[in-house]
């Protein structure tokens, strides 16, 4: 059984994390998400911004062809990966289909850069799929205790789900929340269920976020030629000479 140790790296010491009894809780968890979500054609191009090392755990064989990870540290995994700086992506404008950022933004030095490069490199109805810590759960309570703040995987800079929506919303994507996860179970959304209320985010660990890239084509208006009235310059004056003129003439 691997023992956690915290590392320099934050992201790395959240892919050993991950291997830890806890850890594979919420991984196991994650990937029954991931999986469900991901349901696009094999064609699509697919698109990851930071290694978890379990990838294949949550992707059909098929997608794998169209398949890329982007992560800044130089790793090897059995799949592509391209090294780049999270907020500057090395990646053509539309030209991504569907887009994972798990557990990224919590661990990305500009959280607000690296959204609008995901709407950049989105092509329009593309698809965007978050996974995110709950910034104040208890889970992460402890991560205050002296001596705890530097593990894994609470470290990073948790966004919560409702400033998380708001971002996505500025940016034009149509959002909602996917699931939530305790250690024991995976929480779909549902209109009255408990996960609703204020305090929910307290007692879970984590959330899923499913936006959509909405593109809205602007329709210029012709604008309205305005009515001359067809003034034409000097005749009021000549009328009224001719005005002034009869009334000399009669008088």
């Amino acid at each position: 059984m691997p023992s956690y140790r915290p590392f320099h790296s934050p992201r790395r010491a959240l892919r050993r994390w991950y291997r830890t009894p806890l850890g594979r809780r919420l991984r196991q968890l994650e990937a029954t998400y991931l999986n469900r979500a991901i349901k696009v054609p094999y064609s699509f191009t697919l698109v990851q911004l930071g290694l978890l090392g379990w990838e294949k755990r949550y992707l059909d064989p098929g997608y794998l062809p169209q398949f890329c990870i982007v992560d800044e540290s130089p790793i090897t995994p059995n799949l592509p990966v391209i090294r780049a700086q999270m907020d500057s992506l090395p990646l053509a404008s539309e030209s991504i289909d569907v887009l994972i950022l798990p557990h990224t933004l919590e661990y990305a030095s500009d959280q607000h850069q690296l959204l609008r490069e995901a709407e950049r490199i989105l092509k329009p109805e593309g698809q965007l799929l978050i996974l995110g810590f709950h910034p104040w759960s208890f889970y992460r309570l402890y991560r205050w205790l002296p001596g705890n703040r530097h593990d894994a995987p609470w470290r990073g800079r948790a966004v919560s789900r409702l400033t998380l929506m708001d971002r996505l919303n500025l940016l034009n994507f149509a959002a909602e929340v996917g699931a939530q996860f305790d250690f024991n179970a995976l929480h779909s959304p549902s209109r009255w269920n408990w996960l609703h209320l204020p305090g929910a985010p307290l007692w879970t660990v984590g959330y899923a976020v499913h936006a959509i890239k909405r593109t809205y084509t602007v329709i210029p208006i012709t604008p309205t030629a305005e009515k001359c009235p067809g003034w034409v310059p000097g005749i009021a004056s000549t009328a009224q000479r001719r005005t002034d003129d009869s009334k000399h003439q009669s008088g």
